[in-house]
């Protein structure tokens, strides 16, 4: 059975991912998390690397760095796991 509290901080994770993880890499690497709570994070850390990418391009500042690579990497680094 799943603990409700757990859900909770999956979705915090999803909605926020670089507000509880360093780089996506920390995704790839969290012991704690599913693969599918891992595919759900970095994708949505992709989404919203994608939306910091168009708004610097379009000169308003996020203040954060999009890091779209490097969350692309990761979600490379996840689909090569056994």
């Amino acid at each position: 059975m799943t603990e409700p509290h757990r859900k909770t901080d999956i979705d915090a994770m999803v909605l926020d991912p670089a507000d509880h993880f360093d780089s996506p890499m920390d995704v790839v690497k969290d012991p704690r998390l599913t693969r599918a709570d891992k595919k759900r994070i970095l994708e949505a850390w992709m989404k919203d690397a994608e939306l910091l990418s168009v708004a610097e391009a379009e000169n308003m500042q996020g203040g954060k760095r999009p890091r779209l690579r490097e969350a692309h990497l990761a979600m490379e680094a996840l689909e090569q796991q056994p």
